[in-house]
């Protein structure tokens, strides 16, 4: 996975917020079909945000590290491996927006 690389929603997702709680909830695509949803927390919220909408991975990264106060190799060694939890979950697809 390239710091280059950028992602979009594979299907269509929602983030839906309940209380204190932040879900990822496919609506469409196969991920739908086996009704799941899947938490994530403030920073992975702003991780999803930025990456669904086609932002790159090192833009992403460099916003992560600003927001949160962690250096950059921190934020980019996290947004490679949360985008590749979405990737794998069939939340996000590699390839331009």
């Amino acid at each position: 996975m390239e710091d280059a690389a950028t992602y979009r929603m594979k299907g269509r997702v929602v983030l839906r917020r309940i209380g204190e709680d932040r879900l990822l909830v496919p609506v469409s695509g196969g991920v739908a079909r086996e009704n799941c949803v899947f938490p994530v927390n403030a920073t992975g919220e702003f991780i999803w945000e930025r990456l669904s909408k086609g932002e790159g991975l090192d833009q992403v990264a460099q916003a992560v590290a600003g927001a949160f106060d962690v250096p950059l190799a921190q934020a980019r060694s996290d947004c490679r491996r949360f985008a590749g939890e979405l990737v794998a979950q069939q939340l996000l697809e590699e390839g331009a927006p």
